[in-house]
């Protein structure tokens, strides 16, 4: 938490020490009201200085009340507007950092946790920022500044405060050492809620078609027990604040009351004093409630602010290389013997893969579920490292390069065609913004696209989140378009056609030929990649066998099947 502090607090360090100095104030007005009263009773009332000093001694506390009130007003604009930049700028950094995560890193975080940190962690402690600005000082300063007038009245009475003090920061102490682990499994119980209702979100129309709502909803229901259970376990805890505080001061101001009369009797004390060790008591008691909220508050800012910093000392494994410069090798890429696994603990997803890639080539990559076509899309576009092996980029190890020219070098349409909120246009302008109206169309053109032009209102028509206004395979062609628009040397189509019926799929392929890119298409239909210059096919992470489509039907016996099984006509080229 204090990390936290040190570095966002830092630009608006003057804010955060004028801010108390405001509301140390306050308290320094506070505690002379006692004082004032102490002199009413004393002097005005049992002195005989009548009602003109009762009068001014009424005014001076009237004064002294609006001066803390307005110390009040500014220190609580101070909290809130620090407190706000504080939270801005932890959650600009936390999104930023969060993109520069390899994938291994995101995986190991999940969506959920993600989101979970970035709303209610950093809310949790952008909250502490405010009270540790607002109470911090002011509490503790008037247990102490009390103490010490307590003392100044009497020491007995000063060591009946001192032992209260005592007491109640020891059961402050307690309180925050059992609460903070249950403040951590909690927010980890909000990661597992937030996690079953995204799943719910995404996959909304599959809980509809299986009819598994009520299913659905007893899972949600049980995580959010969990949590319930978790958090009675926490307010059950905190409950305890405000009873033992209670007790410990009541009970101090019946023992201040009972030496106190002794000491009436005895002439070393006056009422005045009484009442006034009586009233610091009370300030004591409204600023120990004031405390019980921050060690609520500050606890679950320490849980928060470790999860958080976990995010921000993950480092990202992709490790930026120094070239930004191919070596004009005749070779597009190349794969040498690459071996990766998204487990270290699992099977590898490919194991020893070898293959060259020429410039200008059209490869097609083929295999079953879980052969690690994908795998080989994802190490390409150096979303990960490979765990063995070596990937080759125009003639140069994958790795020495930076990311920027891997990126610039290739274009992917993933399996899932992701479409962001906004237009037509603005989709599309996300591969490339400098591309001209003449570009977008022969992109839509190419991917076959030109749908957009008969929406109502062209490329300027609305796109909802995720593209759910469009159809399969019209979200699909226009991430092809904006791939295209991306004009990489390298497009990679991830099964990318598979909502495309055969007709347009041959219309897509055909015309992505004539760009004359080295083009890697993945596919489950054979007839998608029947025409490519060579063909891999896969089989449980493994080569199984490359070449052309005629030389992989005479000497494959699983690509034969895999055309048999697609009732691919295979006997002329058998023959």
């Amino acid at each position: 938490m204090f990390r936290l502090y040190k570095k966002y607090l830092k630009k608006n360090i003057h804010w955060v020490i004028i801010g108390p100095i405001f509301k140390l104030l306050e308290a320094v007005f506070e505690l002379a009201v006692p004082l004032i009263i102490k002199n009413i009773i004393d002097k005005g009332i049992n002195g005989g200085l009548g009602k003109d000093y009762i009068f001014k001694q009424g005014v001076l506390l009237l004064i002294f009340a609006f001066t803390g009130l307005c110390s009040t007003l500014v220190c609580q604009f101070i909290a809130s507007r620090v407190s706000q930049r504080f939270g801005t700028d932890v959650r600009n950094d936390y999104f930023k950092h969060i993109n520069t995560l390899s994938f291994k890193e995101l995986d190991y975080l999940s969506a959920s946790s993600i989101i979970t940190r970035q709303t209610n962690d950093i809310y949790n402690v952008e909250k502490s920022v405010a009270m540790l600005i607002r109470l911090i000082i002011r509490s503790p300063f008037i247990v102490i500044g009390a103490t010490a007038l307590a003392f100044y009245i009497d020491m007995i009475m000063g060591l009946v405060f001192l032992i209260t003090g005592i007491l109640l920061f020891t059961v402050f102490f307690l309180i925050m050492k059992k609460t903070y682990p249950i403040n951590k499994s909690v927010s980890k119980s909000l990661d597992k809620v937030s996690t079953v209702t995204i799943e719910n979100l995404d996959g909304v129309r599959q809980v509809r078609a299986f009819r598994k709502e009520e299913y659905e909803i007893n899972r949600f229901n049980c995580q959010t027990d969990d949590l319930s259970n978790k958090q009675l376990s926490l307010g059950k805890i905190n409950s305890l604040l405000n009873p033992l505080t209670f007790i410990i001061v009541n009970a101090a101001i019946i023992l201040v009351m009972y030496i106190g009369m002794y000491k009436i009797k005895k002439l070393s004390l006056s009422l005045g004093d009484i009442q006034a060790l009586i009233n610091y008591l009370n300030q004591i008691l409204v600023a120990i409630i004031a405390v019980t909220n921050l060690v609520t508050i500050f606890t679950k800012a320490a849980a928060s602010s470790s999860r958080i910093n976990e995010v921000f000392d993950l480092e990202s494994s992709i490790k930026d290389g120094k070239y930004d410069t191919g070596l004009n090798s005749e070779y597009a890429f190349e794969f040498n013997n690459v071996t990766f696994g998204y487990n270290e603990k699992a099977n590898p997803s490919i194991e020893n893969v070898s293959f060259k890639v020429k410039k200008g080539q059209t490869i097609g990559i083929i295999g079953g579920t879980g052969s690690g076509k994908s795998t080989i899309v994802n190490l390409l576009n150096r979303f990960y490292d490979p765990t063995g092996g070596e990937i080759f980029l125009d003639g140069r190890n994958i790795k020495d390069y930076k990311m920027s020219f891997v990126n610039n070098s290739i274009s992917t349409v993933l399996q899932k065609s992701v479409l962001f909120n906004g237009t037509v246009k603005e989709n599309l302008l996300y591969a490339n913004e400098n591309v001209t109206g003449e570009d977008i169309n022969k992109a839509l053109n190419i991917a076959q696209a030109s749908f957009c032009m008969d929406m109502p209102e062209g490329i300027n028509s609305t796109v909802l989140q995720g593209g759910k206004n469009l159809s399969g395979g019209q979200r699909q062609r226009l991430c092809i378009a904006r791939a295209i628009l991306k004009d990489s040397p390298i497009i990679i189509l991830d099964d990318s056609s598979s909502a495309l019926d055969y007709q347009t799929d041959y219309k897509l392929r055909t015309a992505i030929k004539t760009l004359n890119k080295t083009t890697v298409i993945i596919s489950q239909r054979a007839s998608s990649i029947a025409y490519a210059d060579m063909i891999i096919v896969l089989d449980g992470g493994k080569v199984d066998s490359i070449g052309t489509h005629q030389e992989l039907i005479r000497s494959s016996s699983l690509y034969k099947e895999i055309c048999l099984s697609q009732e691919m006509n295979i006997e002329e080229e058998i023959a």
